[in-house]
C-alpha cells in the first residue's frame, strides 16, 4: 500500500489529518474498492499513532466508506451505484439553483477566477493529467458556488460525494482523453451561460455534465467488476 501524502496543514489536528489523508486516497483510487486496510500501516506511512487511524476509520465506517469487520479487519467499501445517483441528483438540483444564482448575478472577480481555473484545466487537459483536472474540476464548481455565497453546501455536496466521485476518478483513468476535452467544453460553457446570464442553457449544461458520471459505466463494470457492490467476489463487503 502506497498512499499519496501531504504535508500536515497549520492548526489541522492529528485526527483531522489522517481523515483527510484517508480520504484523499480512497478519492484518488490508492486505496480501491474491497482493500484491506491497516491501521498501523497507515500510521507508519503518516509517522503518527494508531489511535487517529482507528478514529479516522470509525468516522468513515460511520459515512459508509468504510466497512469495518470484527475479528475480521476493516476494507474499503465498494462503489454502491444507488449512492451515485442519490449523488448525482443532488448535485443536480443544487447545481441547477446555484446556476440560476450565478446568471443573475456574478461578481467579474469571480469571474476572473473561473478563467484562471479553465487555463489550468486546459494545462491538465495537454499534459494528460486526469488527478489535477479532476482537482480543478472541484475547485471549478466549488468557486461557483462561492461566489453565490453558498460555500458550505458545496463542502456538504463533496462530503456526501464519494462514491460519486470515485466512479468519475475511474473514467477519468479509463478514458481521460475522451471524458477531459468533454468536461473542459462544458467547463467553457458553464462559464459562457454565467456570462451572458443563460440561465436556460446553465442548468442544461450542469444536467448534462453531472451526468457524466454514468456515461462508461458497462465498460467499468466489466473491467473492474470487484470493485462495485453486487459484482463478481463480492464476498466481504
Amino acid at each position: 500500500m502506497k498512499l499519496e501524502i501531504s504535508a500536515k496543514r497549520s492548526q489541522e489536528s492529528i485526527r483531522a489529518y489522517a481523515l483527510r489523508i484517508i480520504h484523499k486516497n480512497l478519492l484518488k483510487m490508492n486505496l480501491v474498492p474491497g482493500m484491506a486496510l491497516s491501521e498501523q500501516e497507515i500510521a507508519n506511512e503518516l509517522h503518527i499513532s494508531r489511535t487517529p487511524v482507528r478514529e479516522a476509520f470509525i468516522r468513515l465506517a460511520h459515512e459508509n466508506i468504510l466497512v469495518i469487520l470484527p475479528q475480521r479487519g476493516t476494507y474499503v467499501e465498494k462503489i454502491a451505484l444507488e449512492q451515485v445517483a442519490e449523488s448525482m441528483f443532488l448535485r443536480t438540483t443544487m447545481e441547477s439553483e446555484v446556476m440560476k444564482l450565478a446568471c443573475c448575478s456574478f461578481p467579474t472577480r469571480n469571474i476572473d477566477q473561473l478563467e484562471a481555473c479553465l487555463e489550468l484545466q486546459r494545462i491538465s487537459l495537454k499534459q494528460k493529467d486526469y488527478p489535477r483536472f479532476f482537482e480543478q474540476d472541484g475547485i471549478f464548481h466549488g468557486s461557483i458556488f462561492a461566489a453565490c455565497g453558498k460555500h458550505r453546501i458545496w463542502q456538504m455536496i463533496e462530503q456526501a460525494s464519494l462514491n460519486y466521485n470515485r466512479l468519475r476518478m475511474m473514467n477519468l483513468a479509463n478514458d481521460g482523453e475522451n471524458e477531459m476535452p468533454m468536461l473542459f467544453k462544458h467547463h467553457q460553457n458553464i462559464l459562457t451561460a454565467i456570462k451572458q446570464a443563460d440561465i436556460e442553457a446553465g442548468r442544461s449544461l450542469i444536467n448534462e455534465h453531472v451526468g457524466r458520471v454514468f456515461s462508461n459505466l458497462d465498460d467499468l463494470k466489466l473491467q473492474y467488476p470487484s470493485y462495485f457492490k453486487g459484482g463478481t467476489e463480492d464476498t466481504l463487503i
